[in-house]
């Protein structure tokens, strides 16, 4: 199996293939060593998602990034709730009268 090497010319066909796609993800060259082969997945804003491997489909990445993104933004959610949660019961602790 040959590892492809990402290039400038591989990521701007990849990316204009997306947008003809529709899709607002984009992909980048990643400079993070290990990762020979792969490409960075971003979003809209270019924050970095994950690493896809370069011989991926644009078609694939099209598909996989809105799951990627529904699956982050639930995380994240959660993650939101349990720490409002946390903070209700600080508050909470913090303001209860103390019995002695």
């Amino acid at each position: 199996m040959t590892i492809t090497i990402p290039d400038d010319p591989l990521v701007a066909r990849f990316n204009a293939r997306l947008a003809e796609l529709n899709s607002s993800a984009r992909v980048a060259l990643t400079r993070i060593a290990g990762h020979t082969g792969m490409l960075e997945l971003r979003d809209d804003a270019e924050n970095f998602l994950e690493f896809i491997p370069a011989e991926a489909s644009p078609e694939m990445a099209a598909i996989a990034f809105p799951l990627y993104a529904r699956g982050l933004n639930r995380g994240v959610r959660a993650g939101e709730d349990a720490a409002w949660a946390k903070l209700r019961y600080l508050i909470g602790a913090a303001a209860a009268p103390t019995h002695c």
